[in-house]
């Protein structure tokens, strides 16, 4: 059993005295909390300096004092290891003064076992709240490290897992981003313990050395960067409009000899993209993996992709590495510290904006919207992290096969839909570096939303439909606002897609329902000319409606529904975030999505079969929530 012990009051003052660098004890007997918003660590005053410092470390010019950064607060530096406790009785946590990376020695823990953890408590509880945490790794025997933050108890976690790239050994610096939240909503302003595992090889050992752990203060909103891995024709034909309609940049890795290669952007495409904002990023493509080479052969391979972008006039977008295949060893790392400002490697989870590891950024995969990039998305909104999504080549939903390296052009939109609702700031590897993002302040306070009187919704259009089997209907228009869709089909199944055809061209799905006669859904919609694309077994009949609405209709929170097959709840007042917790008993596709008022969208479920769990929902205002299901179903949505 994985114990959760508080350290005596003694531990919590000797872990206060670290991190705030005190010089007596005196100084800190009045104190009732480890940390203060007001009081700096150790390292000196959060002045920006060890930031860019990190960021030189990347320039041809020198290095900087890695692993350790002169900003924010030292939560440990592990000086004193009584403050920490092994996690389970196979696991020995020792010092390591050789491997010091700050003060006179850092701290290693290891077990013969697949498994070594390491604990730290806080009786008091400390304050972690608008912070991004980091700490300095060394996995000499990891094949990946989890940082759990029990905020108050492991009930309300939060944890930030990190693969490690095959084969490296070396130390960097860990940003735990937040990846995971098992149970109920977290507090982190009363964080109460922190856990740090290494997860070693089948059957161990495993080893994991640590140092200086510590906080900075978070930005003022969470980000995303698009990355458009290999610059195809689709990134500049349609994905470059689109991200051009909303004011966003992205990055382009490239490989600088198959640019204008069949299928690819050429020079001249890139170069708009470049005066747009964009970077045009390196992307090597070694025949040979870059940790298989010498550290001679990679900086050759690093440096001529870089000076390859340079001379075509990407000086921007050089700075920033993409490792290719997502191989990195401690070499690789410590070369492309030397030759980029940054670098990004497939890996997992979210980050702080911007990291303190400059050089293994994580980003993620991006047609991956229902199975993590929403959560990471949503992670991002709330706690100011920052995620990475790698995009391939877009095409038409019927060209997308299974493990293909493609995303159907339907869920990117959805994709850009989710990060716009959600309100990230959708940046590039440049604004990242050279820090153009606002940090917060705590002064930020919520919105106090209205509740509406009178007519939320006028009346707009309404339309009669049906025919037997699979077709297309006319076009017809809708105004701003919902369109709710009653459907009744004779045979076993009936899939009803929408279609703007005065703007992308994509589908979205407006009811999907099997094994009942009939259904029903909502969804937002813009002022615009539509379609719809029925696929159906049977004899069907359509009815699409613009009904009003009016505030006296407005359910207030909480609201409790349950049903069977496709249906909607709604509408409903909320004043800001809301949690939505949901069942469903069916076998097949279980689908929730939030539509506003305003016209907005968020996709909260999207999973096949059985469910039991709670999603958070970007809310305020007036909003429905759209039930796709073949089984029976439960919501009950709350305040967050």
């Amino acid at each position: 059993m994985e114990s959760e012990r508080d350290t005596d009051d003694g531990r919590s003052r000797r872990r206060l005295l670290t991190a705030l660098g005190a010089a007596s004890t005196t100084a800190i007997a009045g104190c009732t909390d480890v940390l203060s918003d007001d009081e700096t660590g150790a390292a000196g005053p959060d002045d920006g300096t060890a930031r860019r410092g990190s960021r030189e470390s990347g320039s041809r010019n020198g290095a900087t004092d890695w692993p350790a950064i002169g900003a924010g607060d030292v939560l440990s530096d592990f000086e004193d290891l009584e403050e920490w406790s092994p996690r389970s009785e196979t696991a020995d946590l020792s010092a390591a003064p050789d491997e010091a990376q700050t003060g006179s020695q850092a701290a290693v823990v290891e077990s013969d076992e697949g498994r070594a953890g390491m604990e730290i408590r806080f009786s008091d509880g400390i304050d972690l709240e608008g912070w991004d945490i980091s700490l300095a790794v060394k996995p000499e025997s990891a094949d990946r490290i989890a940082v759990e933050f029990l905020a108050p108890t492991r009930s309300e976690r939060l944890a930030s897992v990190r693969p490690v790239p095959d084969a490296f050994d070396g130390w960097f610096r860990m940003d735990c981003g937040f990846q995971q939240k098992p149970g109920n909503e977290p507090d982190l302003t009363a964080v109460t313990g922190i856990n740090v595992v290494a997860h070693g090889p089948d059957g161990g050992p495993t080893r994991l050395l640590v140092d200086d752990l510590r906080r900075t203060e978070s930005a003022a909103a969470g980000a995303a960067i698009l990355s458009f891995h290999g610059g195809h024709q689709s990134h500049y034909d349609v994905a470059a409009e689109m991200l051009a309609e909303r004011g966003w940049a992205a990055a382009v890795p490239v490989t600088p000899e198959r640019i204008g290669d069949a299928g690819r952007m050429g020079r001249e495409e890139l170069r708009e993209l470049r005066d747009r904002g964009w970077d045009v990023c390196s992307l090597p493509q070694p025949s040979t993996p870059l940790p298989e080479q010498s550290a001679d052969r990679q900086r050759e391979v690093l440096e001529g992709a870089r000076d390859a972008l340079e001379n075509a006039g990407f000086e921007d977008g050089a700075r920033h590495l993409f490792v290719p295949d997502g191989r990195m060893d401690a070499t690789t790392y410590d070369v492309a510290r030397d030759v980029h400002e940054s670098a990004f490697l497939y890996s997992a989870g979210t980050t702080g904006v911007p990291p303190t590891e400059m050089h293994m950024i994580p980003y993620i995969w991006g047609p991956a919207l229902h199975t993590g990039v929403r959560r990471h998305a949503n992670h991002s909104d709330q706690y100011g992290l920052l995620t990475v999504l790698r995009v391939p080549r877009l095409v038409d939903a019927d060209d997308v096969g299974v493990d293909e390296n493609r995303m159907s052009l339907d869920d990117f939109g959805l994709l850009l839909d989710h990060l716009e609702h959600r309100g990230l700031d959708v940046v590039t590897p440049s604004a990242l570096v050279d820090e153009e993002f606002e940090r917060a302040d705590g002064s930020d306070e919520p919105t106090n939303r209205k509740r509406p009187s009178g007519v939320v919704l006028e009346a707009g259009q309404s339309y009669a439909f049906e025919g037997s089997g699979p077709t297309d209907s006319q076009t017809f228009d809708l105004d701003d606002g919902v369109v709710v869709a009653d459907v009744s089909n004779d045979g076993s199944s009936i899939a009803v897609d929408v279609t703007d055809t005065d703007g992308s061209g994509r589908s979205e799905n407006l009811l999907t329902t099997s094994g009942n006669a009939t259904g029903e859904s909502i969804a937002a919609v813009e002022t615009g000319t539509y379609e719809l694309e029925i696929d159906a077994d049977g004899a069907w009949s359509i009815e699409l409606s613009q009904p009003a609405v009016r505030a006296d209709e407005l359910s207030e929170l909480p609201v409790q529904a349950s049903g069977t097959g496709s249906a909607f709840v709604g509408p409903l007042w909320t004043e800001g975030d809301v949690r939505v917790e949901a069942t469903h008993d069916g076998d097949g596709r279980f689908v929730v999505d939030g539509h506003g008022a305003d016209g907005s969208r968020e996709i909260l479920v999207h999973r096949d079969g059985s469910f039991d769990n709670s999603r958070s929902y970007k809310a305020g205002g007036v909003v429905w929530l759209n039930v796709e299901a073949d089984g029976d179903w439960t919501l009950e949505v709350v305040d967050a």
